[in-house]
């Protein structure tokens, strides 16, 4: 109930959250993969863009109600416009970054066409709602992840990436 009192119409309706592990490749699930096409999760902001495998980064982002999150988005060919999807960003250890897991249930008019592909971007995905913890967060290593579920199957990508301290 927490996710929807402070997001409420910003995010949609919640999904129920499925899990994609920790792993910097797609998941060996026998789910992920079912989907007719792919996804890939990327960084947010002005426009979206491809992370690497290995290596990239997320920069952290205060928010104006003093938490912190990390701007995402995914680019997908081959699959419908309707779409539940999770984020999780997780670390070595397997846990959660901060409160890192953000379920959307997305319709047609919530992405923007890139040639045969679909773009959702931004989406935050929240460190911490209530305090500025971006020390705390800053040079962890983690798995970003994203699960996305279609009535054809499910489609999941997964990016190692290190969290960047936000600018001073």
């Amino acid at each position: 109930m927490r996710f929807l009192m402070r997001t409420g119409p910003l995010v949609g309706l919640v999904a129920p959250v499925w899990g994609c592990g920790p792993d910097p490749v797609p998941p060996g699930d026998a789910a992920c993969g079912s989907a007719s096409g792919e996804v890939e999760v990327g960084q947010g902001g002005a426009s979206w863009s491809p992370l690497p495998r290995a290596g990239g980064s997320l920069r952290i982002v205060r928010g104006s109600q003093g938490g912190v999150h990390v701007l995402v988005g995914f680019r997908a060919r081959g699959l419908p416009p309707r779409m539940d999807v999770v984020y999780e960003l997780r670390g070595d250890d397997g846990a959660l970054v901060g409160e890192a897991r953000t379920a959307l249930s997305l319709t047609p008019g919530l992405f923007t066409r890139d040639g045969d592909a679909l773009v959702r971007n931004p989406d935050l995905l929240v460190l911490d709602w209530d305090e500025d913890r971006s020390a705390d967060f800053a040079g962890v290593t983690a798995v970003l992840t994203l699960e996305a579920r279609t009535d054809g199957g499910t489609a999941c990508d997964a990016r190692r990436v290190v969290l960047e301290a936000p600018p001073p």
